[in-house]
């Protein structure tokens, strides 16, 4: 029995490591780097940085951490590789980008290069986008968002539908005057997930989902009360956490890794977490401040080197936690790893012209310009007015002077333009099909006038002919009569 038990426990490992090697990650295109910047500036996390021998140790080191989607090999040298691993997942949004650096190499998660990065087919189905996850207090509203999606092939969408997937049932759900969007109220504290389904004028649907987090009292103190962390990186990195004692949010700069949960890239973003929380209100709740062994550790926990588990808000921090102090160990490392990423010289015209368009979640309509790349030419897009991106310009003149020169070769994924519908082009084959249809109608119109003008002409000769014909005639018998009549 000990012997079968032993057998399935290696059958499962195995299938475990079969799982996390076979297909669960794609190469991204050589020599590209992240722009670690721009990328940590929206959102990403750097999470952990270690030597490998081979190239393949990267890609397991990113695949057994569930947090991480981007795995970064550093050029090789003394043979070893620095392999650095990263989040470009934030709040339901690809915040990484990459631009050309020899000897760099990337591994990405098959699943998040399916949804954000993959080239769309001519048959291709719409894009869903829910919007960005949101984190809220209890009595909140909150309001979902389709207006990103995208329709491709010339289609446009019809439908959008929204339904509940995870949480308490008791919320109200309700539509607003928007087709896309839908107001959430009554939110308990609790997690919720919610599916958006599009579909097209092709009849093709796709779907997306996005998180909302309702704080509890437990939750409110990890998010509003934790204690300002700079962490261990020396960048400078404006953000926003909540201050209980002054009841608001206030910026500081962050460093650039390991931050804890009060950590927001917008104040808006913070009031809505923590609005209203005080210290009353969570006075029974106590902050995570050890390690605690003789358990499993869970998401939220790094494992100590002794086994035990510690709230990964508490590593790097400058206190050692975990008794063999391993929370603290590997800090200087990183830091170091980091600036070398943030001391490549980017090309910034390069960067900015291999965004792709971004409309952002705003309802308004601003007419600008982006440059693709692919076809290295400049295009029309709509812009909402917020949560845009660099590659937005207010004229075409501009747009083609600032990217100038960058192409295909300095595009990490196509998949990111190939998505968008192209609306000069669509616009120009709208005015060329509806200049063709006015030429024929004024060629016809033209003919008919013609041919109108030609009978006319041809009805005149012809009765003039029959007047000529009929006075001669008369003529002839009144010379016939007169030279005829008896005397």
């Amino acid at each position: 029995l000990l012997l079968l038990l032993f057998l399935l426990l290696l059958q499962r490992g195995a299938e475990g490591s079969a799982d996390c090697g076979s297909g669960a990650f794609r190469s991204g295109h050589d020599d590209f780097v992240l722009d670690t910047n721009e990328a940590v500036r929206e959102g990403a996390a750097l999470l952990t940085t270690e030597s490998v021998s081979a190239d393949a140790d990267c890609e397991t080191l990113c695949c057994q951490n569930p947090t991480c989607n981007l795995a970064l090999l550093e050029p090789r040298a003394a043979g070893t590789r620095t392999c650095v691993l990263f989040d470009c997942i934030y709040k339901n949004l690809f915040v990484c980008r990459f631009v050309n650096q020899v000897g760099y190499q990337s591994y990405i998660r098959t699943s998040v290069y399916q949804k954000y990065l993959q080239e769309q087919g001519k048959q291709a189905p719409p894009i869903a986008n829910a919007g960005r996850d949101a984190i809220i207090q209890p009595g909140e509203t909150v309001l979902l968002n389709g207006s990103e999606s995208l329709a491709l092939n010339e289609a446009h969408i019809t439908t959008y539908h929204w339904r509940q997937l995870k949480g308490d049932p008791g919320l109200t759900l309700e539509k607003t005057d928007h087709p896309d969007q839908v107001r959430l109220s009554n939110l308990k504290p609790g997690s919720y997930r919610f599916q958006l389904t599009v579909t097209d004028s092709k009849g093709q649907s796709d779907d997306d989902t996005v998180n909302v987090l309702v704080l509890n009292q437990t939750l409110s103190a990890s998010y509003c009360l934790a204690p300002l962390k700079v962490g261990p990186c020396r960048a400078a990195f404006p953000r926003w956490r909540y201050n209980v004692s002054t009841r608001s949010c206030e910026m500081f700069t962050f460093g650039g890794c390991k931050s804890n949960e009060n950590n927001y890239l917008s104040e808006e973003t913070c009031q809505v977490a923590c609005r209203g929380v005080t210290v009353s209100s969570e006075r029974s709740i106590v902050l995570p401040a050890a390690e605690e062994c003789g358990k499993a550790c869970g998401p939220e926990q790094m494992t100590c080197d002794s086994g035990c588990c510690l709230d990964r808000s508490l590593e790097c921090d400058g206190v050692s936690q975990c008794s063999d102090g391993s929370d603290e160990s590997d800090c200087s490392e990183l830091s170091q790893t980091f600036s070398q990423l943030l001391g490549i010289n980017m090309n910034d015209t390069k960067v900015l012209c291999t965004d792709a368009p971004r409309t952002g979640p705003c309802r308004a309509s601003h007419p600008r310009w982006y440059y693709d790349p692919l076809d290295m030419k400049c295009y029309r897009f709509t812009y909402g007015g917020c949560d845009g991106n660099m590659n937005n310009f207010e004229k075409e003149d501009e747009c083609n002077s600032a990217c100038q020169g960058v192409t295909s070769k300095n595009v990490f994924s196509r998949g990111i333009f190939t998505r968008y519908e192209k609306q000069d082009e669509e616009e120009g084959k709208s005015g060329s099909a509806a200049l063709a249809v006015i030429l024929a109608v004024a060629i016809l119109a033209l003919l008919a006038i013609l041919g109108y003008c030609l009978l006319r002409r041809r009805r005149r000769s012809a009765a003039t002919t029959r007047s000529a014909h009929t006075q001669l005639a008369e003529q002839d018998t009144l010379v016939y009569n007169s030279t005829t009549k008896p005397l």
